[in-house]
């Protein structure tokens, strides 16, 4: 199991995530990271600044989504990453 940090983020309608990136493993589309994270093949953590988080799956209208932080304010916060 790898342990990767993501620092960029796709964002789609509505701010939804759906894309990854980071510098140990490229890009990857959201669907490939809550697989591997479900699987338990990967987990994934954003770091920026002195703290860090981790990258969950939830469920959210029906469908799987990925999240980090609920602090809108985070730098942590998924939403917050540069796009890719």
């Amino acid at each position: 199991m790898a342990r990767r940090r993501v620092t960029l983020a796709r964002k789609g309608p509505g701010g939804t995530i759906t894309a990854v990136g980071g510098p140990s493993f490229g890009f990857q589309t959201a669907q490939v990271v809550v697989e591997e994270i479900q699987s338990g093949s990967h987990t994934y953590f954003v770091r920026e600044g002195p703290f860090e988080t981790d990258v969950k799956v939830v469920e959210e209208g029906g469908q799987m989504a990925l999240v980090s932080t609920r602090d809108v304010l985070s730098r942590n916060n998924l939403q917050n990453l540069p796009g890719c």
